[in-house]
């Protein structure tokens, strides 16, 4: 060594170009990459504090500007750089995370602060506090009140209807979930009649649901005044459709004044949610009977994919027309005679639909151009998106049931139904 590298080396603090870090570990490691989302979760984003639990936790050893950049590498951003970037769909997803959240908490007993750190620790996603408090105040204000600390019970006041289309209530009905078929169905609130009801794929599905709305929207020419479902996350694309008919057809009716639709907890959508138990007695009960009848009796085998694919077929076709008897048969009993109730009662509820004016109701229907939601209709996929299998195989089933001759499709012979049309369907090579 020269005398003048001797001279540089004296002056060189780390010579060797050595620290006292150990070869750090690149971001893709996994157990790093495990470690660094976990803290990430937990909302852990001081870098010194996540270097001391690398080394106490994993034994690994790693400078705090190190933690920075293999978190940055990572995309584990806080809440400041992320909404440094976030486009609208970025918010659109974040406002999803949400309400994802909010719909797991039914008895809305979760903060702020609470439903800020389950997306964190959910999604792996730092929001804003004030985003998630906006999105809380949009969709489940009444949680507030709920959780003061002098609020025990909640307060019931007297439903006062002031008529039809002023306000439809939707839901879906999971009780046939556990065969396969799901129920949406939308009820006018003021006289508890079933506007309609659709056996669907899925009811907690945005687009679906949407949908469902949308064709209601065409049966009737147009929209209600406000709409009332509770906050399940299916729901959001059907909030954003309702605001925009709105704001397009009523831009005079402003829907910061007059929601267009409002988020309600179960126990108080109670218009829709008081129909199920008949819904259930009359219809979902037997329906899930019979078809665990075909399973039992081994004409069924939902394992074998094209017993499979033909019950899809089959039992929505028979769902649906039951479903249609029961609405209308619900729809033409005659309700309850009660003095003390205000609104409709003693008739039934298609009585209270079509002669409003015996109640004192009023038609608060608000048209539109129907042209304009068949057009969304067809833009969203059309009636497709409510089948339950391809097209191909829909028409075909069809050209084979209508062979038969079948009178009737009903519970008792759907499965005599199934065998026959099987083998026709799929012959033995």
């Amino acid at each position: 060594m020269s005398t003048e590298d001797e001279a540089n080396a004296a002056f060189n603090r780390n010579p060797k170009g050595k620290n006292q870090y150990a070869s750090c570990l690149s971001a893709d490691d996994p157990t790093l990459k495990e470690a660094l989302i976990k803290y990430h979760r937990r909302k852990e984003t001081n870098n010194q504090t996540i270097a001391k639990l690398l080394d106490a936790e994993y034994g690994i050893k790693m400078s705090a500007s190190t933690v920075k950049n293999r978190r940055a590498t990572l995309g584990l951003k806080g809440s400041r750089g992320l909404m440094k970037t976030m486009d609208e769909a970025g918010k659109a997803q974040a406002t999803q995370m949400i309400l994802d959240e909010l719909s797991n908490d039914p008895a809305q007993r979760a903060g702020v602060a609470t439903i800020q750190a389950k997306v964190a620790y959910n999604s792996a996603t730092h929001l804003p506090r004030h985003l998630v408090s906006d999105v809380m105040h949009t969709h489940a204000i009444e949680g507030f009140d709920k959780r003061e600390p002098t609020a025990k019970k909640i307060n019931r006041l007297p439903k006062v209807p002031l008529g039809i289309h002023h306000r439809w209530a939707g839901d879906g009905h999971d009780k046939l979930y556990k065969i396969g078929f799901p129920i949406w169905a939308v009820v006018d609130d003021a006289t508890g009649r079933y506007l309609d009801g659709w056996v669907v794929p899925s009811n907690r599905m945005a687009n679906i649901v949407a949908y469902c709305f949308l064709l209601l929207v065409e049966k009737y020419g147009g929209i209600p005044i406000q709409f009332t479902t509770d906050c399940g996350s299916e729901t959001t694309a059907l909030y954003g459709l309702i605001n925009a008919l709105r704001e397009v057809f009523y831009p005079e009716c402003p829907t910061d004044e007059l929601p267009a639709h409002v988020y309600l907890r179960s126990i108080h959508n109670i218009s829709i949610e008081r129909s199920w138990l008949r819904l259930r007695l009359d219809f979902g009960d037997n329906a899930v009977a019979f078809y665990y009848q075909g399973i039992d009796s081994g004409v069924y085998n939902p394992s074998d994919a094209d017993h499979y694919l033909l019950c899809q077929w089959l039992w929505p076709v028979l769902l649906r027309k039951e479903l249609r008897k029961f609405i209308e048969f619900r729809n033409g009993v005659k309700m309850r005679k009660d003095k003390e109730k205000l609104g409709p009662s003693g008739i039934s509820r298609d009585r209270a639909f079509t002669l409003y004016e015996e109640w004192g109701g009023q038609n608060f229907l608000m048209p539109v151009d129907v042209s304009v939601i068949r057009e969304i209709k067809e833009q969203m996929g059309g009636d497709s998106i409510l089948d339950f299998v391809p097209a191909e195989f829909a028409s075909r089933a069809q050209e084979a049931y209508d062979g038969l001759g079948v009178s009737e499709l009903t519970m008792q012979n759907v499965w005599d139904v199934f065998e026959t049309m099987f083998p026709i369907l799929f012959p033995e090579p």
